[in-house]
């Protein structure tokens, strides 16, 4: 009796650090640095980003799911020509990155060490400073209304990200590498200039909890 009851303490122990564990690993927070290459930019400066992503369960083939959003600022300088009814307006404006995406993880081990393949696929929106650019709807002024209408001087551009990286873990904590495509002019041809599409670089520092 004293040997099962031992027996069942100890499988219920390791039961509550199994679940303890997988509940632990749910949630990932990203930081690193990114280089978007474009031929529009006439100041290339690295970039810094940080996000979260909610990792499910690992399924039976070793690979899991990840959800999740990064938000991301550089010092370089874009410039180019916005077209809006047939009008160029002149753009220059420094990088505002922000992506929400999904990505299918595989899981491999060497030993104490773990690698993960990552494939992305996600919403990349370029956020820019709209300079000139006319409003689509003429600002209204009307005293009974109590709210006002605040403008953010802001355009964006989204468009497909496609990546494929590579991580390392050491326990809770990995570093990764990744490169993506980024073609804009798949939903904006009339608006981008020829061109526009870039690929991107990103290395980042990951912890899990």
């Amino acid at each position: 009796m004293r040997t099962f009851i031992i027996g069942l303490f100890l499988c219920l122990n390791l039961s509550a650090q199994s679940l303890e564990k997988v509940k632990s690993e749910r949630s990932l927070i990203e930081v690193g640095s990114f280089l978007n290459f474009s031929k529009f930019k006439t100041k290339q400066n690295a970039g810094f980003y940080a996000g979260y992503w909610y990792r499910f369960p690992v399924d039976e083939t070793k690979t899991r799911l990840e959800l999740g959003t990064n938000l991301g600022y550089s010092k370089s300088l874009y410039q180019f020509n916005y077209k809006k009814e047939g009008l160029l307006y002149p753009i220059r404006s420094e990088e505002i990155v922000w992506n929400l995406g999904a990505r299918m993880v595989k899981e491999y081990h060497v030993e104490n060490i773990k690698i993960e393949w990552v494939s992305e696929l996600g919403l990349h929106t370029l956020i820019f400073n709209d300079g000139d650019i006319p409003k689509d709807e003429p600002e209204k002024n009307d005293s009974q209304n109590s709210y006002t209408n605040i403008d953010t001087n802001t355009a964006t551009f989204s468009s497909l990200k496609i990546g494929q990286g590579i991580r390392f873990w050491k326990n809770n904590i990995g570093i990764g590498v990744q490169a993506s495509y980024l073609p804009y002019r798949f939903w904006n041809r009339e608006i981008t200039p020829e061109g526009f599409n870039s690929f991107s670089i990103e290395t980042s520092l990951l912890f899990k909890f």
